[in-house]
């Protein structure tokens, strides 16, 4: 038996001959209980989705407008697997807002159940395993922001998680079976976010300096992570090429060089990104955890823990140096916290790993399981609050409150159930479409993907929908628009907030609608 399972059933199952009973352990630090726990915050923030907003989020606006169709790439800046995805589940249920939320939440839950089997391997006690999958809800671009925003950065996550877990298994207990499931990570994070590159660099630098991990990736078996991976990302390529689409230019418009790239701005950049991503849960963890510590009860790792802990440490270290490196030769000043998900996704199993070492932690454990509660409660309560009380002060442009399907009777009215509607630009067609499902929604120009043609009963441009904003100055009309005000529904709100959007008639073969 291992050091680890020894130390569980010490605490948690039959004592030792001679010794008092110890107490069970918790049904939240249970694998049954972890994953009942997470999926409940995944349901409970999928309802609120679904039944509460009236409108999809700003990121889901741009894939909504581009899965009007299936394509092998849609833009360079992004790989395809998130819009293939989106794909399926809008062919499934509609093109609804509910899709989005099961896609969305069911790729947060994936990234917490793998988040966890990865603390299982770092941590030996099953309460800080728990603890440091339930602190992912405080770190705000998880908590917070990925109701809001993010689309590809969430299949990037899950395969980040997936594939630090494998390459532990490997170290561990090698087989080709897990090799080859370490190439279809490696697809799986390349399809989904060009970001996945950097994560994969550093976890090969952070493994080669660890002995275990070493032989792991030295070994001639990882030919068949390289063969797996590439069969995918090969087929990609190809598309990128005969498509003659330009990734790197894509990618530099987003990293590249910025007009305020002086060193202060770039350093101030960096340091509101990197603080960002971590708080609030290293300062709410320390401020629990570290007060008056005494390092009681403190477990030494085993060899077998030992290995990822430091792998992850030095992921957390070079890519804190080499991103700083690379923001200031560069000169970028639009680094943003949520690109930290490459290095600081497992802080959180790194930070109570160390916890364990130190000790202190045993009679703090509740403290913090309120505090995470109230946190992660409190996100769902604002969100839910939102559709009540969307005030510029609580939620800003409050794009998730607009009534959109306001439009619906309007348009089936007017121009037939199978429209084709003109919108000003992507993420207004976006939001046009999952309001209006039975809609093709284009916009003016485009120059990387517009919908494919297919029989209208009508076509309109509406104005009017810009990411929240109601009472936008509208494009003169010829007197055949049709103006339609309408107040948001939000019984706590005074003000009333309201949109005024305009439908101007356009005739089937106008070049727009085509």
């Amino acid at each position: 038996m291992s050091p680890t399972a020894d130390l569980n059933e010490s605490r948690y199952g039959s004592p030792p001959y001679g010794r008092a009973p110890v107490a069970p352990m918790p049904w939240w630090a249970t694998a049954t209980g972890v994953a009942v726990i997470v999926g409940l915050w995944a349901l409970a923030h999928l309802l609120v989705s679904w039944l509460l907003e009236s409108s999809i989020n700003v990121d889901d606006a741009i894939e909504s407008y581009l899965v009007q169709s299936f394509q092998i790439s849609y833009v360079p800046r992004n790989p395809p697997l998130f819009d293939w995805l989106l794909y399926g589940l809008l062919w499934i249920f509609g093109p609804g807002p509910l899709p989005y939320a099961i896609l969305r939440y069911g790729l947060l839950f994936t990234m917490a159940m793998l988040v966890y089997r990865v603390a299982r391997q770092v941590i030996a006690d099953p309460r800080l395993q728990a603890l440091a999958v339930f602190s992912l809800s405080l770190l705000w671009v998880i908590g917070y922001h990925s109701h809001r925003i993010l689309t590809h950065s969430n299949v990037m996550i899950v395969a980040i998680a997936g594939s630090f877990l494998t390459l532990t298994a490997v170290t561990r207990k090698p087989s080709a079976l897990l090799y080859a499931g370490l190439g279809a990570w490696i697809a799986v994070g390349l399809l989904g976010k060009f970001g996945f590159v950097p994560f994969i660099a550093v976890l090969l630098i952070a493994g080669l300096l660890e002995p275990s991990f070493r032989a792991a990736i030295l070994d001639r078996r990882i030919a068949l992570t390289v063969l797996v991976a590439a069969g995918p990302l090969a087929v990609y390529a190809l598309a990128l090429h005969v498509l003659k689409q330009d990734v790197v230019a894509a990618t530099a418009e987003v990293v590249g060089r910025s007009s305020d790239g002086s060193t202060r701005n770039v350093l101030d950049t960096f340091a509101g990104a990197w603080v960002g991503y971590l708080l609030p849960f290293v300062a709410l963890a320390a401020a629990v955890f570290l007060p008056l510590n005494r390092g009681e009860d403190a477990t030494p790792s085993t060899p077998e823990r030992a290995a990822p802990r430091r792998v992850l440490r030095t992921i957390i270290i070079l890519g804190t140096v080499v991103t700083l490196i690379g923001a200031l030769a560069i000169g970028v000043t639009t680094l943003r916290d949520r690109y930290f998900h490459v290095f600081f996704l497992l802080a959180t199993v790194y930070v109570f790993a160390e916890l364990e070492r130190l000790g202190g932690w045993q009679q703090r454990v509740k403290l913090y399981l309120w505090v995470v509660g109230i946190v992660a409660f409190g996100v769902l309560a604002v969100r839910a609050a939102i559709t009540l009380w969307p005030d510029p002060f609580l939620c800003g442009r409050c794009v998730a409150a607009e009534p959109l399907k306001a439009l619906r009777p309007v348009i089936a009215s007017q121009f037939g159930d199978a429209p084709t509607l003109v919108a000003e630009d992507r993420m207004s067609a976006g939001r046009l479409r999952a309001a209006i499902p039975n809609a093709r929604v284009v916009i003016p120009y485009e120059d990387t993907y517009r919908p494919p043609v297919r029989p209208a009963t009508g076509c309109a441009r509406i104005a009017g929908i810009a990411n929240g904003i109601g009472n936008l100055p509208l494009p003169k009309s010829d007197g055949s628009a049709i103006e339609l005000w309408f107040k948001w529904w939000g019984p706590l709100l005074r003000p009333r907030r309201q949109s005024l959007w305009q439908i101007t008639p356009l005739k089937l073969d106008d070049p727009m609608c085509r």
